[in-house]
């Protein structure tokens, strides 16, 4: 009888380190794989802010080249 308890306890010591281990290896799976995620994903963040920061100065030049059109004609106008 002492013999089947001790049998069982080594069974299941066996199967809980065994268990330990694959929960260890999928955790360790999907680190990598999240880690692999975050950073496509910052990536085409920063494409995206690159991308909208070009947009916002080729808008902003634009807008100044214009406001120097407007004063150069406000200014023409008002001379004799």
């Amino acid at each position: 009888m002492e013999q089947a308890i001790i049998v069982m306890l080594g069974v299941i010591i066996t199967l809980m380190l065994y268990l330990d281990r694959c929960r260890r290896a999928d955790i360790a799976q999907l680190r990598v794989y999240t880690e692999r995620e975050f950073a496509a994903q910052r990536e085409e963040t920063r494409a995206g802010f690159e991308k909208l920061t070009g947009a916002i100065v080729d808008l902003v030049g634009r807008v100044g080249r214009l406001e120097g059109r407007l004063e150069s004609r406000a200014e023409s106008a008002e001379a004799p």
